[in-house]
Protein backbone atom coordinates (compact mmCIF):
# COMPACT_ATOMS: atom_id res chain seq x y z
CA UNK A 1 0.00 0.00 0.00
CA UNK A 2 2.72 2.26 1.31
CA UNK A 3 4.34 1.76 -2.44
CA UNK A 4 1.25 2.32 -4.39
CA UNK A 5 1.09 6.34 -2.56
CA UNK A 6 4.61 6.74 -3.17
CA UNK A 7 4.57 5.23 -6.47
CA UNK A 8 1.72 7.92 -7.50
CA UNK A 9 2.93 10.85 -5.96
CA UNK A 10 6.31 10.80 -8.14
CA UNK A 11 3.76 9.99 -11.57
CA UNK A 12 1.66 12.92 -10.74
CA UNK A 13 5.77 15.01 -11.12
CA UNK A 14 6.31 13.24 -14.04
CA UNK A 15 8.61 10.63 -12.83
CA UNK A 16 9.28 7.46 -14.82
CA UNK A 17 8.49 4.96 -11.93
CA UNK A 18 8.85 1.54 -11.35
CA UNK A 19 7.60 -0.43 -8.42
CA UNK A 20 8.39 -3.61 -6.82
CA UNK A 21 10.48 -4.67 -9.95
CA UNK A 22 13.97 -6.51 -9.07
CA UNK A 23 13.71 -6.57 -5.44
CA UNK A 24 13.19 -2.57 -5.59
CA UNK A 25 10.01 -1.11 -3.53
CA UNK A 26 10.08 2.09 -6.15
CA UNK A 27 12.40 3.49 -8.20
CA UNK A 28 11.76 6.76 -9.22
CA UNK A 29 13.52 8.78 -12.19
CA UNK A 30 13.46 12.08 -13.49
CA UNK A 31 12.46 12.56 -17.05
CA UNK A 32 15.79 14.87 -17.32
CA UNK A 33 18.10 12.38 -15.58
CA UNK A 34 19.50 14.45 -13.07
CA UNK A 35 18.06 12.72 -10.35
CA UNK A 36 16.77 8.99 -9.26
CA UNK A 37 15.19 8.14 -5.82
CA UNK A 38 15.50 4.43 -4.43
CA UNK A 39 12.61 4.08 -2.16
CA UNK A 40 12.54 1.13 0.61
CA UNK A 41 8.84 1.02 2.39
CA UNK A 42 8.14 -0.13 5.47
CA UNK A 43 4.76 0.75 7.03
CA UNK A 44 5.64 0.58 10.80
CA UNK A 45 7.71 2.36 12.99
CA UNK A 46 11.21 0.67 13.20
CA UNK A 47 13.17 -0.79 16.40
CA UNK A 48 17.12 -0.61 15.62
CA UNK A 49 17.31 -4.05 14.79
CA UNK A 50 14.55 -3.51 12.07
CA UNK A 51 16.41 -0.34 10.81
CA UNK A 52 19.83 -2.02 10.65
CA UNK A 53 18.28 -4.53 7.96
CA UNK A 54 16.36 -2.15 6.61
CA UNK A 55 18.84 -0.32 6.06
CA UNK A 56 20.77 -3.46 4.65
CA UNK A 57 18.24 -4.11 2.43
CA UNK A 58 18.05 -0.81 0.62
CA UNK A 59 21.94 -0.69 0.14
CA UNK A 60 21.99 -4.43 -1.03
CA UNK A 61 18.56 -3.23 -3.69
CA UNK A 62 20.87 -0.72 -5.02
CA UNK A 63 22.59 -2.75 -7.28
CA UNK A 64 19.52 -4.52 -8.32
CA UNK A 65 18.18 -0.62 -8.84
CA UNK A 66 21.12 -0.11 -11.25
CA UNK A 67 20.42 -3.48 -13.46
CA UNK A 68 17.13 -1.92 -13.83
CA UNK A 69 18.48 1.26 -14.95
CA UNK A 70 20.77 -0.35 -17.24
CA UNK A 71 18.33 -2.50 -18.62
CA UNK A 72 15.81 0.33 -19.09
CA UNK A 73 18.90 2.18 -20.96
CA UNK A 74 18.55 5.04 -18.04
CA UNK A 75 21.46 6.80 -16.89
CA UNK A 76 20.51 9.42 -13.59
CA UNK A 77 23.32 11.28 -12.96
CA UNK A 78 22.85 10.89 -8.89
CA UNK A 79 20.80 7.88 -7.29
CA UNK A 80 19.12 9.32 -3.50
CA UNK A 81 18.58 6.49 -1.10
CA UNK A 82 15.82 6.96 0.72
CA UNK A 83 13.58 5.33 3.68
CA UNK A 84 10.50 5.66 4.22
CA UNK A 85 9.22 4.38 7.80
CA UNK A 86 6.68 5.63 10.24
CA UNK A 87 9.39 6.20 12.43
CA UNK A 88 13.19 5.39 13.13
CA UNK A 89 15.41 4.46 16.08
CA UNK A 90 18.52 6.85 14.68
CA UNK A 91 20.01 8.59 11.51
CA UNK A 92 21.31 6.31 9.15
CA UNK A 93 24.50 7.66 7.69
CA UNK A 94 24.06 8.54 3.36
CA UNK A 95 20.46 7.68 3.59
CA UNK A 96 17.64 9.67 3.18
CA UNK A 97 14.49 9.15 6.02
CA UNK A 98 10.93 10.72 5.82
CA UNK A 99 8.00 9.38 7.44
CA UNK A 100 5.44 8.56 4.61
CA UNK A 101 3.39 12.13 5.15
CA UNK A 102 6.93 14.22 5.03
CA UNK A 103 7.82 12.26 2.11
CA UNK A 104 4.82 12.44 -0.45
CA UNK A 105 4.65 16.41 0.67
CA UNK A 106 8.25 16.66 -0.44
CA UNK A 107 7.68 14.77 -3.67
CA UNK A 108 4.73 17.06 -4.40
CA UNK A 109 6.85 20.13 -3.62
Amino acid sequence: MLEDKVSEAFRKKGFIVFTRQNHCDVLAVKPDMTLAYLVECKDYALSRKQQVLAVRELNRNYTHALELLIRQRLCPEKILKVLVAKGFTYQAKGILQYTPETFIVHISS
